[in-house]
This record gives C-alpha cells, structure tokens and sequence, in this order.
C-alpha cells in the first residue's frame, strides 16, 4: 500500500461524483461532497508535500492526469450554470417587464400630455 493512496482513492471518488450529475433535488448535496473531497484532496497535498518528491513518477502522472480531467469537468459544469443563471436572469427581465411595461418610461408619455386633467 502507498502513502499516496488515500489521495488517489478521494480523486477517484471525485471522478465518480463529476460522472453522475443529480437532479435538481440533490443538486446543492452534490455540490457540497465535491467542495468537501477538494478540500480533503488540497489539505492532503500540503500536509504531505514529501511524500510528492519521493512518490513514483508513473503515480505523480495518473494523478496529474486525473486532476486535468476533473479540472475540465468542473469547468463544463460551471459553464453549465453560467448559461442556466443567464436565462433565469433573462427570464426574471422578461417577467418584470411583462408586469409593468412602461416601468422604464418617464414623467409623461407624450408631449401632448395634458395638465390640465
């Protein structure tokens, strides 16, 4: 057994959960259990930044490979959201101007208002 495994086995387990996207239910639990294993992952590196010199070149390689994958991973994902946020934006727009669509305009409509009502 290698020093390195208990990384190894959390950048496994980040691969697995990048590979099964949920639903809108467990979305947000989804997203916690990723932070939660890059913040094992990133406290493991610096805690054991030894074991990285000495470790074995071919391990160093996997796990520099595993870590581009879940780097690209996570970008589509936040990518994903950065589209879903801009509809809701736009959505959000459209629906308040579908509301009061003269929210916009100022003062009087027209020159010819009269003030005399």
């Amino acid at each position: 057994m290698s020093p390195l495994d208990p990384l190894r086995l959390k950048t496994k387990r980040l691969m697995e959960l990048l590979d099964q996207i949920p639903n809108d239910e467990s979305y947000d639990d989804w997203i916690n259990k990723i932070q939660h294993l890059l913040d094992e992952r990133e406290a493991f590196i610096a805690a054991h930044s030894n074991l990285l010199a000495e470790a074995n070149q071919t391990i160093i390689q996997e796990l520099v490979d595993d870590s581009r994958q879940i780097d690209l991973k996570l970008s589509a994902e936040t990518a994903k959201l950065g589209l879903q946020l801009g509809h809701i934006r736009k959505k959000q727009t459209n629906r308040r101007s579908y509301v009061d669509p003269y929210e916009e305009v100022e003062g009087t409509i027209s020159p010819y208002f009269d003030s005399r009502q």
